[in-house]
């Protein structure tokens, strides 16, 4: 690894975070880091070489969640740090832990401790930070690089493998992987948006009151409209609200009187005009 390893900011973070604590765990003795998955091996490698200034008895090694791949003369007759980006679930945890448990008695391994950078269920001996009990992103498929990953592809949907990389320690064939898996799952979708500003400068918020057969027609024809960019059934007295972005009030008024007024079995409506919405900013009309 680079000599300047240990300046990325994350790894920064991660020592200053815990760095105290793991000092203490190893004292003087023999131990060794073991960098657990793709995601750990980033922070277990910076944190091999921070602890390797204060204490040369350090062995580094990787293993999978399952236990494989792990080098076993590492670990032998040592304090045994596992090393991950974070817990999510806790199912990573526990099947690394259970396989290091599993090999203790027999490499005479003499305690074994888990940290990570963050830590949503509180199962780490050593970590970071962690997330909120209420986080939109507690899916159980879904961690912290996941996240950033999404993220990044949200700010740039064009941004390289290589590029999203350099903020998550990842490799760019490691963030590949993850994208492909994210889409086969159905959690991310990479695809072009319309910018709101460019094209329309005017937006309108309509409740609408009808019985649930003209809601099912409406809803199958707002959903082909290039206007609609929100649209979703409500309870109370209006059971469907609309949302359209449109260049003037003129498309309003027209979209008003002929997509809907002229509807039977609308009973009430109520409109309300405004700007652009500062949120979505951009979004993917049906192009007709």
């Amino acid at each position: 690894m680079p000599d300047n390893f240990l300046k990325l900011r994350p790894i920064q973070k991660f020592i200053d975070g815990i760095g105290k604590d793991v000092k203490k765990f190893f004292g003087k003795e023999k131990g060794c880091i073991v960098a657990v998955g793709d995601d750990g091996f980033f922070y277990g490698i910076g944190l091999h070489q921070w602890i390797s200034q204060i204490n040369q008895n350090i062995t580094f090694a990787n293993m999978d969640d399952n236990g494989a791949g792990l080098d076993e003369e590492k670990v032998l007759g040592r304090k045994v740090l596992l090393v991950d980006n974070d817990i999510v679930s806790g199912k990573t945890f526990k099947r690394a832990k259970e396989a290091m448990r599993a090999k203790k008695e027999r490499l005479k391994i003499k305690e074994i401790k888990f940290a990570v950078l963050c830590d949503r269920t509180g199962l780490a001996d050593f970590s970071v930070e962690g997330y909120s009990a209420h986080a939109p992103w507690s899916l159980e498929r879904l961690d912290g690089v996941d996240l950033k990953i999404i993220q990044s592809l949200s700010d740039d949907g064009r941004m390289s493998f290589v590029e999203i990389a350099k903020g998550t320690g990842l490799s760019p064939v490691g963030i590949k992987n993850r994208v492909e898996r994210l889409i086969a799952d159905g959690v991310l979708k990479i695809q072009g948006l319309l910018s709101m500003e460019k094209v329309h400068s005017v937006s309108a918020h309509i409740e609408i009151e009808a019985d649930s057969k003209t809601i099912s027609s409406l809803i199958e024809k707002f959903e082909k409209s290039p206007l609609v960019y929100h649209l979703v059934k409500t309870s109370g007295r209006y059971n469907l609200m609309v949302s359209i972005a449109t260049p003037n009030l003129e498309n309003i008024e027209n979209f008003i009187a002929k997509e809907i007024r002229v509807v039977p079995g609308v009973k009430h409506i109520e409109v309300r005009v405004g700007e652009l919405p500062i949120i979505p900013k951009g979004w993917n009309p049906p192009i007709i």
